[in-house]
């Protein structure tokens, strides 16, 4: 697969990840930052500025799965893992990255 096309399905799960977050979320500082990543083409770290979002946010088990898909298409097998249990427990019971 080319890669405008990978990023492009890349940054469609980001979106359906963001997209199930709550109108209010836009004026949170992460999620600016991770509206700055995407324009920059900077998938993994805008992944992340969702991921710091959900540490203290509630969060939907769509928005789970979508950074799940989206961290499968990046080759990103530990966090494929540790959004599948996040999406299993509803919210994060670790540290970012860990």
């Amino acid at each position: 697969m080319d890669l405008p096309k990978l990023w492009g399905l890349i940054r469609a799960d980001l979106a359906r990840a963001r997209d199930s977050l709550p109108n209010h979320a836009a004026s949170h500082k992460v999620i600016a930052q991770y509206q700055e990543f995407l324009n920059h083409n900077e998938l993994e770290l805008a992944c992340d500025m969702l991921e710091a979002y959900a540490k203290d946010q509630k969060v939907s088990k769509e928005f789970w799965f979508s950074l799940r898909d989206a961290a499968a298409r990046m080759n990103l097998a530990d966090r494929v893992r540790r959004y599948e249990k996040y999406a299993e427990n509803l919210q994060p019971d670790c540290e970012l990255g860990g």
